[in-house]
């Protein structure tokens, strides 16, 4: 009898354990997603005032003179690979962002665990044969883990001969 009982409660707990590491799977994740410039010139930063304390620490990383927001968007998805893209206003250039999975972990403070994520910029340019296509920019390719409501600088890639730079700061929120 208390051999059974015992094989119940492992049973039990398996079970349980199972349900939460698929509810961990399932789990809507928000990324938002800011795109910066850095620039060797200006004097002062055009930023919104929740990533004041961001460009501060960078500009005590990195040697440019100012800073800007020149996109931000959200990206939700779950568990799958998810994507986005769009135009850098202002600049003409595309973007592409997304990334290949994305997970959850279960217990409090919950971490969000990123396989390929991805920014790729790139310009349209008109080949010798008169077709549009698109040239490669600037690139951030990375897996990482980020705890969740973390604002993350997860890479840096210049952009121009000029010394300008893209920088690509995300927040991750779990969504119940």
């Amino acid at each position: 009898m208390i051999k059974r009982l015992v094989w119940i409660f492992v049973a039990t707990a398996m079970l349980v354990g199972a349900q939460d590491k698929q509810a961990a799977a399932n789990t809507n994740t928000e990324l938002t997603v800011y795109l910066l410039s850095g620039s060797p010139q200006g004097t002062t930063d055009d930023v919104p005032q929740d990533l004041v304390p961001t460009v501060k620490q960078l500009h005590s990383i990195f040697a440019y003179k100012s800073y800007k927001l020149n996109e931000s968007f959200i990206l939700r998805g779950r568990s799958g690979n998810a994507s986005t893209e769009g135009i850098l206003p202002g600049s003409g250039l595309h973007y592409r962002f997304g990334y290949r999975r994305i997970q959850v972990s279960g217990e409090a403070p919950r971490a969000v665990h990123i396989d390929g994520l991805s920014l790729n910029l790139s310009k349209s340019v008109v080949g010798p044969d008169g077709h549009q296509g698109f040239e490669n920019v600037a690139s951030i390719s990375t897996d990482l883990d980020i705890r969740e409501g973390q604002k993350t600088v997860v890479g840096k890639s210049s952009v121009s001969s000029t010394g300008d730079a893209l920088i690509l700061v995300i927040v991750p929120k779990v969504v119940e």
